[in-house]
């Protein structure tokens, strides 16, 4: 009688376990996730279909954009197609211009690319793609400035013209930490870390030309940093 009495203990754990399946704390996390509130993607144009990761997301005025860890690519709540070739598609960094006309993109894997679309009516078009360096472990950096894009590439920061299409890079040495720009003068401050751990602040000008570098302590402002015309 006792024994039965204690086959029938696992067996009811057993059932139990199969009607109610434990989630752990990233799967709830995946699940939280498909909240409108959660994406910011409009409560009315959520699907079923959409992806339970959100990577990154943009937002202006009249206009939002989104991207997932599967890939997806939502423009105000409806699918854009993932240019990436790479097995991964992963959506790693996305960004808008002011006026909502252009958007950029970085997906994929081995290789890793950015994509640049153009609003014409109201279809979204592929106008420009660059491949990346695929041993970036984080997010990279991708904004656009007025009718620039800027984003990281291998050799440092990439000032891409909206226009011409035409590319200025800003090179530097050591791990990137933190990028800020000033649209109105066009210039960009940089930081950069060696294995040292000592950290630099440089001054570009948005056609790539270094015009200041100086050691950083973390304290000061980063466009603190200027130059003084002779």
């Amino acid at each position: 009688m006792e024994k039965k009495y204690f086959l029938f203990i696992p067996l009811f754990f057993l059932v139990f376990s199969f009607l109610f399946p434990y989630k752990g704390g990233s799967d709830r996390y995946l699940e939280q996730l498909k909240s409108p509130s959660e994406t910011g993607i409009p409560a009315s144009k959520v699907s079923s279909a959409v992806p339970k990761l959100c990577t990154c997301y943009v937002s202006k005025e009249g206009f939002s954009a989104a991207g997932f860890l599967d890939g997806t690519i939502l423009v105000d709540g409806t699918p854009l197609e993932n240019r990436a070739s790479g097995k991964y598609k992963t959506v790693y960094a996305i960004a808008a211009s002011d006026d909502g006309r252009s958007l950029s993109v970085i997906a994929g894997v081995y290789p890793r690319t950015l994509f640049v679309y153009q609003k014409k009516q109201e279809s979204w078009n592929l106008s420009h793609r660059v491949d990346l360096p695929d041993d970036v472990r984080r997010t990279p950096f991708l904004e656009f400035s007025g009718n620039m894009l800027l984003y990281e590439d291998a050799e440092g920061i990439s000032v891409l013209s909206m226009t011409t299409f035409s590319r200025f890079s800003m090179a530097f040495s050591g791990v990137l930490k933190n990028v800020t720009f000033d649209p109105e003068q066009e210039y960009v401050w940089v930081v950069s870390g060696n294995d040292a751990g000592e950290d630099y602040i440089h001054m570009f000008l948005y056609n790539g030309i270094q015009v200041a570098s100086a050691k950083y302590d973390g304290k000061e402002n980063l466009k603190a940093l200027r130059v003084v015309e002779q």
